[in-house]
This record gives structure tokens, sequence and C-alpha cells, in this order.
């Protein structure tokens, strides 16, 4: 068991630059060598590198061109998984050390809608990839769109939850 605080928000950024250095942060070795190893498998495989340099120079229909879309797709989703589990389970971490040793998982994951949304819409903008000019400019724009209407049924979600406990505890 790991014996210090870990800050949920660093263990998101870190999962944010590259999949599974989150976890590192967190002390989950096996989980962050799977992740940085899916990310270099996926990255390689889409050619996204080479997209994200020619769109960040203009050269957007080669962006197009060089990018493998079947493999593309999947980069979303390990990407928001990253960031998810590593601010989740640097909460976990956190409260297991405030109950002294007492294995209790998290009481409720925070930014699951926004992360999946996040997810969701990036898939949406490789999908529709014609709509900004650029597969990474429409991929990240519909993937904030996606982020914020999930974050936003999460909070309608719980909300109801709240409401409905407090019903029956009063």
């Amino acid at each position: 068991m790991n014996n210090s605080y870990k800050s949920p928000w660093a263990s998101l950024l870190w999962s944010f630059v590259i999949p599974g250095f989150g976890q590192f942060y967190n002390g989950q070795f096996l989980i962050g060598i799977v992740l940085v190893a899916l990310e270099v498998l996926i990255n390689s495989c889409s050619n996204l590198n080479m997209s994200i340099y020619h769109t960040f120079h203009g050269e957007l229909q080669k962006a197009h061109e060089v990018v493998n879309y079947n493999w593309g797709l999947f980069y979303p989703s390990l990407w928001g998984y990253g960031m998810w589990q590593a601010y989740n389970q640097a909460l976990t971490i956190n409260n297991n050390l405030r109950e002294k040793g007492i294995k209790e998982p998290c009481k409720r994951a925070v930014f699951t809608g926004l992360l999946y949304g996040f997810v969701a819409g990036m898939v949406l903008g490789l999908f529709f990839q014609f709509i900004l000019v650029s597969p990474v400019y429409t991929g990240l724009t519909i993937g904030i769109i996606g982020a914020v209407i999930g974050h936003l049924v999460e909070k309608l979600i719980f909300k109801g939850k709240q409401k409905k406990e407090s019903n029956t505890l009063g």
C-alpha cells in the first residue's frame, strides 16, 4: 500500500501528457506500462504525430492523408481512460490513507461524465473529420463539446441521486 497522499490533479495531468504517466505517479506500474505501450502502438499505427505536425504547419490536406483513422479511433478512449483512472485512483489512495489503512473504495468517481463525453466527442470528431478541415481540430472541438455535455449530464444524475437519498432519509 502506498503511504503518501497523491494529488488527483497531478495524476490527471501526467496522464494528459502521456497515458500511463499518472499511473506511474500513483505507483500503479503494471497499468502504467500497459497504457504507455498501448499509447506507443496506437500512436505509431495511426500516424497521429505526423497528422498533428501537418495540422500545426497548416498542411491540412496532408494531415488527412497521413492519419490512419482505423487506429486513430482507439486513441481518445485510451487517453480519456488514462486520465480518469489516474485521477480516481489518487482519490482512492487518499481515502484509504484517511481511513488509516481500512480499504474502502472511492465513494464516487469524479469527472466520469466529463471524460467519457470528451472521449465520445473525440471519436465522433474523427468520424466527421471533414467538419473543421483537420482531424486534430475536429476531434478536439467536438471532444470539448462532448465533455461539457457529459459533465452536465453527470451533474444532473448526481443531483437526482442526492435528492432521492435525502427523501428516503427525511
